[in-house]
């Protein structure tokens, strides 16, 4: 029963690394632009979110090469533990939402945030996980 357990622990956290990470860059630059502009209004929220989807559209449709691909993860992508502790991957994008908080003072700030925070977890997640990535000899 322990081993059982143990294998679907290493299974749990295997599968959330990414979304995790994800989690944190969104939470995170949320707190950081509503500090440098406030309670974003609906329409903000809106304009965040639509920054997010284009950023994980312009990203996608570059790993894919267009975005009728169909999406799926690599099977033999092996990474180590280590290359899910998110500090340089979500320490990356709240860097560039920080900066873009600060520079940009109107709604504007809203899609930027959400398409850079996005877009900046993915590509360095990715750089990430190739530098911790199990070589198989």
């Amino acid at each position: 029963m322990q081993e059982r357990y143990r294998i679907h622990l290493q299974a749990a956290v295997a599968t959330s690394a990414a979304p995790y990470g994800y989690t944190l860059t969104v939470w995170t630059s949320g707190a950081v632009t509503m500090h440098a502009r406030g309670i974003p209004s609906a329409l903000e929220a809106l304009l965040f979110l639509a920054g997010a989807v284009a950023g994980f559209a312009v990203v996608g449709a570059a790993a894919h090469g267009s975005p009728a691909q169909v999406l799926r993860a690599s099977p033999d992508a092996r990474v180590r533990l280590w290359g899910g502790f998110h500090l340089p991957s979500v320490g990356a994008a709240i860097a560039a939402v920080a900066l873009a908080s600060e520079l940009i003072h109107d709604s504007l700030a809203w899609p930027v945030v959400g398409f850079l925070a996005t877009g900046i977890y993915l590509l360095a997640i990715a750089a990430q996980f190739t530098v911790a990535e199990e070589r198989i000899r």
